[in-house]
């Protein structure tokens, strides 16, 4: 009876498999591709992503969307690059939705809005992102795009300066510490401690 269904296992294990396999190599080829522009890499990265986008996978639609802004293995599309960003952003992913964010606050290949940014990066702060974090602490402490609030700036760099130190990113991690340092400064022992308290009953705001 076992061996009238192995075929099929098999074939789903495959098929699996398959996914898995591409899932991790649009990553990694997108990597390849934004750092060495090699034309053979970026039409794999572009040609993997563009298949993993299809699929609705909000990672491949994040980074074929970052591969048609810049035209890497794939004709320069920067609206149709954003789109597929915002997709992904608007699906949860904390990575997107920060650069949706950066986008936004520089107005590359979208509308310049920092008030639309700011929105963006307190969504993929929440998830975690490190960036984002401390993208956000910075429109808090000059009150850009969003009212200006120094413990919120002081909760957004603590953040930042843990996920980073975690991810092994030292020099974002010190220019985090810094920031937090320098809003430290304005704030009495009791905000300080308030903000740190908020920040450890977060799920999945420090990694």
């Amino acid at each position: 009876m076992a061996s009238r269904y192995l075929p099929f296992l098999t074939t789903v294990i495959m098929l699996a498999f398959g996914r898995g396999v591409a899932a991790a190599e649009c990553p990694e080829l997108y990597e390849q591709a934004r750092k060495t522009r090699e034309t053979g890499v970026s039409t794999a990265a572009a040609e993997r992503c563009g298949a993993l986008a299809n699929k609705g996978d909000a990672t491949g639609r994040y980074l074929l969307g970052l591969l048609k802004i810049d035209g890497i293995g794939t004709p320069a599309d920067p609206e149709g690059g954003a789109n597929l960003v915002r997709e992904a952003a608007e699906g949860g992913l904390p990575a997107a939705q920060a650069r949706l964010g950066r986008m936004h606050l520089r107005g590359e290949a979208v509308a310049n809005d920092p008030a639309t940014a700011a929105g963006w990066f307190e969504r993929a702060a929440m998830g975690g992102d490190p960036l984002a974090q401390y993208e956000l602490g910075q429109l808090r402490y000059k009150g850009l795009g969003i009212e200006a609030d120094a413990i919120e700036a002081f909760k957004w760099f603590s953040a930042a300066a843990h996920n980073f130190s975690r991810a092994g990113n030292v020099p974002r991690q010190k220019l985090a510490e810094r920031k937090r340092d320098t809003v430290a400064a304005g704030l009495d022992s009791g905000d300080r401690e308030q903000a740190e308290a908020w920040l450890t009953a977060q799920p999945g705001l420090l990694k």
